[in-house]
């Protein structure tokens, strides 16, 4: 076996010890901030055990030659992403006051941002989209944000 395969089933292995070690320790008590509990410093070590492990099972699996392509990033590839965030952040800024229509205008910016062309196949796709959703949410009885228009 290679190094690096050892390397990458050692990682793993330690990342599912410290797994299972935060799972079971989850069984004792924690206590509360004033007074901890017999569990509070096991979870502790199981939650930082755990970040870390897979922190470097991360690392390890980053190393593989297949992911060394992302690092090309296209000029176009950063605008799109950059229009994602975008759409997203403003979609949870402004959802709660503009309700249903602002995921219209959410799903019509990533489509245009997607590379639709034109503009009636992405106002038909938000439109339908949130159509969907909004009969889905009202069926369900899940409330949405009816916005303050």
């Amino acid at each position: 076996m290679s190094k690096k395969l050892i390397t990458n089933i050692s990682n793993v292995g330690l990342f599912l010890f410290c797994l299972l070690y935060l799972i079971f320790s989850f069984k004792m008590s924690f206590g509360r901030p004033g007074m901890p509990g017999p569990g509070f410093v096991p979870v502790t070590l199981g939650v930082l055990g755990t970040l870390l492990s897979l922190g470097v099972l991360i690392k390890e699996l980053m190393s593989i030659k297949i992911v060394e392509k992302l690092e090309d990033f296209t000029k176009q590839g950063v605008f799109r992403f950059a229009g994602y965030v975008l759409s997203i952040v403003l979609f949870l800024l402004f959802y709660k006051t503009i309700g249903v229509p602002m995921l219209f205008i959410l799903v019509f910016s990533l489509a245009k941002t997607s590379g639709y062309r034109g503009w009636v196949y992405p106002i038909l796709f938000a439109g339908i989209f949130t159509t969907v959703v909004y009969f889905l949410f009202t069926f369900l009885q899940v409330p949405f944000p009816s916005g303050d228009f």
